[in-house]
């Protein structure tokens, strides 16, 4: 499945190239912090378990109320 990130990622710099002088200037950071969402570009944490000795990283995510991947609980759980 296509994410937003993946369309920002593939076809941002472009767009910026031939709209940004037109984008305000809120939208930029929003594409920006869409793209670093769940990455390391925003850190994250190290959980590891004692009891069966693996260690899982979990990224930190933008919390922007544009970002899909943040707001797609909220978002299902106000339809419902």
């Amino acid at each position: 499945m296509t994410e937003l990130a993946d369309i920002f990622n593939q076809y941002g710099d472009t767009y910026r190239i031939r709209y940004g002088e037109r984008m305000l200037p809120s939208h930029q950071v929003v594409m920006q912090v869409v793209v670093q969402c769940r990455t390391e570009q925003l850190g994250g944490c190290i959980y590891h378990c004692q009891h069966c000795a693996q260690t899982h990283y979990s990224y930190h995510s933008c919390q922007n109320r544009h970002c899909p991947k943040c707001q797609a609980q909220r978002g299902q759980a106000w339809l419902e």
